[in-house]
């Protein structure tokens, strides 16, 4: 009779464990993630850049965060990048690779499931690109797109594009924090657009980085690099940092007030880039151009819940890892199941144990010049290209050997490995 007891006295114990780590509300983890338009890897603080552009993110990322040594976008412009975000898929297997073509409606997203979990979903964004009609929307409550219009009294201060500034966002994430229900976890996505042309950064971030009088150009996206003199790229990329700078200054007021908030240590935060930023490497500027890493590589930061695991804060994680791998990391953090059609792995191992990842290939893609599309097969080795209807790469790359991508394998006819033929089936999309 006594061990019976025993028995269930220790059954009711585990129970109860597991409903204060997963089951109540009042101990499930919010989710905030961060998402900023345009922000290349290498032009942060904490990635090696020269310039102090992310002091507030450089000190979490050795406070607070783990950071991802090499995370590649699934896209090198937003309405890809982004969907793949939402949905852990490839932009072959969502189909929103361009505005006018049809997408893959029935593809699971991040905010339903967390919605289905019981889970209260805003999201705040900033870009026209990924307003409601385009299907960003799915499995949000409330969706506020703030690239057009603005409540009354708040304005724009991003006028000549029409994109809210980032002080403003970060204001309208923390009264949507304040205002969250008790009673259900909440899931917050808020979208900056600052570091996206066209760069002009208010003071006085718009002079942090210039160094001369020369003036800044205007719709770079349409100059080519033979009509770009070295002093105006070096002003517009003085300009951009400025807006990187500015746009981290914002975060920091965000997750300032996060921290003061009862809520604060109980959730989990990501920030990362949806796509990179070209500066006339390869002739242009802006994104959407290529698929080389100027356009590719972003920063990732996760922090899961301080008091809710065993996480090295200030840790980096070696390896490849894909922008499809955040939404089932979110998920298993959370304790939330990941949708069996999602492709993207849970990186909550790295996360909790540090050290390294074994890199799985990541595919991108994109629309380029002339309606031609793009795909992209990066391994921790070798980057495949391939352009429409993807039956044989035209540009390989050593990123070893050659990391700015320069030396195209095929033209100097070198003789491919093995490796390189069995990409090549990665190449040919779903659709």
């Amino acid at each position: 009779m006594r061990f019976a007891m025993v028995k269930i006295l220790a059954v009711c114990l585990m129970f109860s464990a597991w409903f204060v780590c997963h089951g109540g509300h009042g101990s499930r983890p919010d989710v905030l993630f961060i998402l900023v338009d345009s922000l290349k890897a290498s032009h942060m603080g904490c990635y090696g850049y020269g310039r102090n552009t992310t002091p507030n993110i450089d000190r979490l990322a050795k406070t607070e965060f783990v950071r991802f040594e090499t995370c590649i976008a699934a896209g090198s412009w937003t309405q890809p990048a982004v969907m793949s975000l939402f949905t852990s898929l490839t932009a072959d297997r969502h189909g929103r690779v361009l505005p006018n073509l049809p997408h893959n409606k029935e593809a699971v997203t991040l905010a339903q499931v967390f919605r289905d979990a019981g889970y209260a979903t805003i999201g705040i964004t900033a870009n026209t690109m990924t307003n409601r009609r385009y299907g960003y929307a799915k499995g949000f409550d409330v969706w506020d797109d703030y690239s057009a219009t603005l409540p009354p009294g708040v304005g724009l201060d991003k006028i000549s594009v029409g994109y809210a500034r980032g002080a403003v966002l970060s204001r309208l994430g923390l009264n949507r924090l304040a205002k969250r229900q008790p009673d259900k976890p909440l899931f917050l996505f808020l979208f900056y657009m600052d570091p996206h042309w066209e760069f002009r950064p208010p003071p006085p971030y718009d002079t942090m980085f210039v160094k001369d009088d020369t003036p800044q150009l205007k719709k770079t996206w349409q100059i080519k690099g033979k009509d770009v003199s070295k002093e105006q790229r070096e002003r517009v990329i003085a300009a951009y940092d400025g807006e990187i700078a500015y746009c981290d200054h914002a975060i920091s007021m965000l997750l300032d007030g996060l921290r003061k908030s009862d809520r604060g240590r109980n959730t989990i935060i990501v920030i990362v880039g949806d796509h990179g930023e070209s500066f006339w490497e390869r002739g242009f500027s802006g994104h959407g151009n290529n698929l080389h890493d100027e356009e590719l590589k972003v920063p990732l930061f996760i922090r899961p819940p301080l008091d809710g695991g065993h996480y090295r804060p200030g840790a980096v994680v070696r390896g490849q890892v894909g922008a499809i791998d955040i939404a089932p990391t979110l998920l298993s953090l959370a304790r939330i199941p990941v949708p069996v059609s999602w492709q993207g792995k849970s990186l909550e191992g790295a996360l909790l144990y540090g050290g390294s990842v074994s890199g799985r290939p990541v595919v991108s893609e994109t629309r380029i010049r002339d309606g031609l599309w793009q795909r992209s097969v990066r391994t921790e080795r070798y980057k495949v290209i391939s352009l429409y209807p993807f039956d044989s790469p035209v540009e390989v790359y050593d990123i070893v050997s050659d990391p700015e991508e320069r030396i195209n394998l095929i033209r100097e006819n070198a003789v491919l490995p093995m490796d390189i033929l069995k990409l090549n089936e990665l190449l040919k999309p779903a659709r």
